[in-house]
């Protein structure tokens, strides 16, 4: 009889309230967290301590912006290895792909999508084990550093990542991704279309054949020397006062580089006015039969070019010789004693016969450029 209150007692008394979550674990997580999106990371936090091993989640933050969260996060030394990582598949997509298997730019481009989808992917589905496993070496070395658990929770919630770091990081990335889209905006300003750039471009000389460029690779370049229209059309010098002709001065001869050498006009050269001093009875102009005699024995060549290897001048000159050429190989000094080979075409007595020679020079690839002496 004596059981009955007892029974009614224990049944009226009130349900015991549920423990709240207040374990030193969630409070040392909060604090080195910080106030960002801190739901999502205590609940994978804690599937992540109940299996002990590292499993996938989905972090959007780390999947849209990965090099933003991970400096937002301070995770500085992954963030370092993402970073080598994608200019090691950047590097090599450009030298296999581009180099070496020369692949079309679609299949670059899709190579170079899908490393875009896997660089997003992976800090999504594995950024919340990252700073997991961060998260827990901060504490630790907090709670060894500091005498009591509030230290040690001051001391992570110095360190968290706050709502004003995450504007700062905002506004660099923002500030980051301006200036790159400033900068190709300039570079697509100044490179010009590629009609204009085709439209304004010089015109180029013909390249010449590989064998010829291997034969003329050691070929050195000399001042442009008198063509043979201008040298044709000067006229002699004047006679001294009875006694002669005065000797001609020799024209130096040359190799032009690589530009064609201006048709060879045979002209007679124009008489020269004389001084009124010229019209006295002492002194007589020289007849225009002397001038044509005096510019007819001038020698006109086609200067193919200068050597530094003797076995090229000999092979070029072998070259002109089975065309039916007149070529010969002259050893020349320069300033610094050092010796060249130099290979001309020639003498011609006039100057339809040099310009016919000069063109069937270029015809086998060589170069031709006029000179007289």
């Amino acid at each position: 009889m004596q059981a009955r209150p007892a029974y009614a007692a224990h049944a009226a008394a009130p349900p015991r309230p549920e423990p709240q979550d207040t374990s030193v674990a969630q409070s040392l997580y909060r604090a080195a967290l910080g106030p960002v999106n801190v739901a999502h990371y205590l609940a994978a936090f804690e599937r992540l301590d109940a299996t002990g091993r590292v499993l996938p989640g989905w972090n959007t933050a780390a999947a849209l912006c990965p090099l933003g969260w991970l400096a937002f996060r301070r995770l500085w030394r992954a963030a370092l290895v993402y970073l080598a990582a994608l200019a090691a598949a950047a590097l090599l997509l450009f030298t296999a792909g581009h180099q070496w298997l020369a692949l079309p730019p679609p299949m670059l481009a899709g190579l170079a999508l899908a490393g875009l989808l896997v660089a997003c992917g992976l800090p999504g589905l594995y950024g919340d084990a990252l700073l997991h496993a961060d998260v827990r070496r901060r504490i630790d070395r907090a709670v060894a550093s500091a005498p009591t658990l509030r230290e040690a929770m001051d001391l992570l919630d110095r360190q968290a990542s706050s709502r004003r770091r995450l504007a700062w990081t905002a506004a660099l990335g923002g500030a980051l991704l301006l200036a790159a889209a400033v900068a190709w905006a300039l570079f697509q300003r100044g490179v010009p279309p590629a009609g204009e750039a085709q439209g304004q471009a010089p015109a180029l000389p013909p390249p010449q054949p590989p064998a010829r460029q291997a034969e003329r690779m050691d070929a050195l370049p000399m001042p442009s020397g008198t063509p043979v229209a201008d040298a044709a059309a000067v006229p002699p010098p004047q006679a001294e006062s009875g006694s002669g002709a005065a000797p001609e001065p020799a024209v130096p001869a040359a190799v032009v580089d690589a530009a064609p050498a201006p048709p060879v006009q045979e002209t007679l050269p124009a008489p020269v006015a004389q001084p009124a001093s010229a019209l006295a009875p002492a002194k007589r102009a020289v007849p225009p039969a002397r001038q044509t005699q005096a510019a007819a024995q001038r020698k006109l060549y086609i200067n193919v070019g200068l050597f530094a290897d003797p076995a090229n001048a000999r092979r070029a000159h072998a070259r002109l010789r089975q065309a039916g050429l007149p070529s010969t190989v002259q050893s020349v000094a320069r300033a610094d004693g050092r010796r060249l080979q130099r290979v001309r075409v020639g003498p011609f007595a006039s100057a339809a016969q040099a310009n016919a020679a000069a063109a069937q020079v270029r015809t086998l690839g060589l170069d031709a450029a006029a000179a007289v002496e």
